[in-house]
């Protein structure tokens, strides 16, 4: 029985997905699954050449980000290939047979034949040297190894682009699901093992927002789990626009001079000590927390506070690198209301048009109504202050005009939570 399944994420780009659904042709190891984003009619009919490899086809838009996010919440609730011949709708022990890791291949992704059984070997390599392991990969960049071991690279970034979870881990991705930044990235592992990765990787030490994967090893990281990558990497990254040299990438075709016996013993321990309720990194936060103490709530995360709801007819915008979804009024009058606690900033922004939005405290009935110009190149996101000392009260945003975007908010007090409320893909609004 496959405990395995695997989402082959496409979007166009038809020679590619022939050579690289290749090495993903393993039924007897794996559940294949294909998420595919394609606009065009090659794309778009694709999969069916091969109806008698993967167990399913799903259309998916909004970008690659919202493509990992349906991907993962689909596999997380799917049943196993064994499970569905036989009909089962419960085990044997009265549960729904569900899968124990969860893969991600991009089309752009070469495997070796051979990848999967070296790659889902990690686990086991890990837990002889005291880890326990939530993500793994066949790929490793350079500037993303933390520490090189013999066998393996222990990671701080895996990237979408093709890696297995646990099921834990998995859950953990969705829960967390946002950008980040990369002083959290660098805290959190300078926590773990004692090293600064601003001293090697590729961002140095400046200072920005991160795209989602990014956030996603810190994550794990903060919750006891490690990444680990096959060294050298048997991947070879195919129809790269710009090259991975461009990009600044390279991949680890031979063991880096990154070892570090004394950090990764440090990661071994803290990570075990996180395990067991012994201790806690800083940093790890569902919601992302700047240094000057105030939080973000990105789009998608409104959920988890007070009575939050989106009205009208909104569309999902990327934002590859900040939230990275938001929200786009198609209408005017589509709004958005949640309970807030003390002042905080709407973040909006005009679209490519401009347009106008109305933001009203309900509770003191104050109103803002600016008109906000196009966003042109820089994205011109606006914010949008709502005054106020101790409060706890109903914040309403309503697109006075279509093309509105809605980022999400940014409080300066801790905010009250949905209790147990987690990200999936099912809170995200349509697709254009």
């Amino acid at each position: 029985m496959n405990k395995v399944a695997i989402a082959f994420l496409t979007k166009d780009k038809v020679e590619l997905s022939k050579r690289t659904i290749e090495p993903l042709l393993q039924w007897d190891k794996f559940d294949l699954h294909w998420f595919d984003g394609s606009v065009t009619e090659d794309g778009k009919t694709l999969w069916e050449d091969y109806a008698a490899v993967y167990l399913d086809h799903e259309d998916v838009g909004g970008g690659p980000d919202a493509a990992v996010a349906f991907a993962l919440t689909t596999l997380l609730a799917a049943r196993t290939s064994a499970d569905i011949k036989r009909g089962d709708e419960v085990g044997h022990d009265g549960t729904v047979p569900r899968y124990d890791f969860i893969g991600l291949v991009e089309n752009d992704v070469l495997l070796q034949p051979a990848w999967f059984d070296r790659t889902m070997a990690l686990f086991t390599a890990g837990k002889v040297d005291g880890l326990e392991v939530g993500a793994v990969s066949p790929r490793a960049y350079v500037d993303r190894i933390l520490c090189q071991r013999e066998r393996y690279a222990l990671c701080l970034n895996l990237g979408w682009g093709v890696q297995i979870m646990t099921r834990r881990a998995a859950e953990l991705t969705l829960q967390h699901f946002r950008t980040g930044h990369t002083l959290e990235v660098r805290r959190v592992f300078a926590q773990l093992t004692g090293v600064d990765v601003g001293k090697y990787w590729a961002f140095r030490a400046n200072e920005h927002m991160l795209v989602a994967d990014w956030q996603n090893d810190k994550t794990l990281a903060a919750h006891g789990l490690a990444s680990l990558a096959l060294v050298p990497s048997p991947v070879e990254m195919i129809g790269q626009e710009p090259s991975l040299e461009q990009q600044g990438l390279k991949l680890a075709t031979e063991p880096v001079d990154r070892r570090d016996d004394q950090a990764f013993q440090a990661f071994v321990d803290r990570t075990y000590d996180i395990r067991n309720g012994l201790w806690q990194p800083g940093y790890c936060g569902v919601r992302y927390r700047a240094d000057d103490g105030q939080t973000t709530v990105f789009a998608h995360q409104v959920f988890g506070l007070e009575d939050a709801k989106y009205e009208g007819d909104w569309r999902l915008r990327w934002v590859q690198g900040f939230g990275p979804f938001a929200w786009r009024a198609t209408r005017k009058g589509d709004s958005f209301c949640c309970y807030v606690s003390g002042a905080c900033d709407v973040m909006v922004s005009g679209g490519p048009d401009g347009g106008e939005v109305e933001v009203c405290d309900v509770g003191s009935g104050y109103v803002v109504k600016p008109r906000l110009p196009p966003e042109g190149v820089q994205g011109n996101v606006m914010h949008l202050m709502v005054p106020t000392q101790v409060a706890y009260r109903k914040i309403r945003v309503t697109a006075v005009d279509p093309g509105i975007s809605f980022f999400g908010l940014r409080c300066r007090e801790p905010q009250p939570e949905v209790r147990d409320w987690s990200f999936d893909h099912s809170y995200l609004p349509p697709v254009e």
